[in-house]
Parts: structure tokens; C-alpha cells; sequence
């Protein structure tokens, strides 16, 4: 028990470094690409990395888990963390995910699960984005590639819960911040996805 607890300290504190490596590389995508002049507040991606790592480091059994889940929340940290900022998912954030998900999808042999659970995730927001394009932008649609693949891998229980929770989160938080006019959907999406995966 005493080694457990000591394990889940060393991941918080690790987690909290790997929070500000998100943090800087945040950063510095947002001073080369965006003209916004934002700066990303700091503590709250050391505090979340450290959170999702505390998480995943209770929730999981093998070592593959937990090194796959680590990664997974230290990137969902990073591009939440640029578009909490500046409203913008980067192509080199979701799109090098995607590519990521696949080739692990495609060793592990379940390359169509992902593929499909992408395609039908990245096709719904496609068709939100049509509609609405001010409330969901295209870099949403792109984040859904990697989400709607991580989240198939776990069946489609853990798929519909994050397509789900996603929603039910951005509407949650438009409602507690009434006056942002618009609320980021992407770090919903992959809190979503998290809290999906958990329960894999």
C-alpha cells in the first residue's frame, strides 16, 4: 500500500513537470502562430498533467497502459492548453496524434476499429461544422480523428460516452462562463475522451 502511494506521488510530481513541458511548448506554437499575444496561465497545465497522471497511474495495470496513458494526457494537456488560449487546434498537434493512433492501431492489428471510429466521430463534427462554424471550427473536426480512434479502440460504449460528455462538458462550462461568448470545444473533447477511456 505504502508503494502504491509512493508511486502516485512520483507521478503527480512528474505529471507537474511534464504539465510545464506542455505548458512551454504551448507557448511557443502560440508566439510563432498566433497574433493573439496570449500567454498561457501558468499552474494550470502543471496541475492538470499531474491530475490525469495521478489518474491514469491508479486506473491502470500494465505497464503498456500506463505508458500509452501517460502520453495520452501529457498531449491532450499541450492542445488543450493552446486552444484554451488562442482558440486554435494545430494541424501539428492532431493530425501528428492521428498518424500516431494509426500506427500503434495498425501493430496492435485493430487499424479498422480505429479507422472507423475516427471516420464516424471526425464525420459528425464535419457536419456541426457545416452547420455552425462559429461554434465548432475545422480544427475540431481534426482533433476528432485521433479522439474518435483512441476512444473506438475501447468499444463503442467508450466511444458513445465521449461523443457524449464532450457536449454535455462545453455546455456545461458555457453556462458557468456566460460571458465568454465563445467557449473552446476541444479540451472538452479530450476530457471527455479521458473520462471515457477510464472506464475501458
Amino acid at each position: 500500500m505504502l508503494s502504491v502511494m509512493w508511486t502516485l506521488v512520483v507521478l503527480a510530481v512528474v505529471g507537474a513537470v511534464a504539465g510545464c513541458g506542455a505548458r512551454l511548448l504551448a507557448d511557443r506554437w502560440i508566439s510563432r502562430n498566433s497574433s493573439a499575444g496570449a500567454l498561457v496561465r501558468r499552474g494550470v497545465p502543471e496541475l492538470a498533467a499531474a491530475i490525469g497522471w495521478v489518474l491514469v497511474g491508479g486506473a491502470t495495470s500494465s505497464v503498456v497502459q500506463l505508458v500509452s496513458g501517460l502520453v495520452f494526457v501529457w498531449w491532450c494537456v499541450a492542445i488543450s492548453t493552446v486552444d484554451a488560449s488562442v482558440r486554435r487546434l494545430p494541424n501539428s498537434f492532431t493530425l501528428a496524434g492521428y498518424a500516431v493512433v494509426l500506427a500503434v492501431s495498425a501493430c496492435s492489428g485493430a487499424l479498422w476499429t480505429a479507422v472507423i471510429g475516427s471516420a464516424l466521430l471526425a464525420g459528425i463534427h464535419l457536419v456541426l461544422h457545416l452547420i455552425s462554424p462559429g461554434s465548432l471550427g475545422a480544427g475540431d473536426v481534426k482533433l476528432a480523428l485521433p479522439l474518435g480512434a483512441i476512444t473506438g479502440l475501447g468499444g463503442a460504449q467508450i466511444w458513445l460516452l465521449s461523443a457524449f460528455l464532450a457536449s454535455v462538458i462545453t455546455l456545461a462550462v458555457s453556462v458557468l462562463l456566460p460571458r465568454r461568448s465563445q467557449i473552446p470545444h476541444g479540451p472538452s473533447m479530450c476530457v471527455a475522451a479521458l473520462l471515457a477511456l477510464s472506464n475501458w
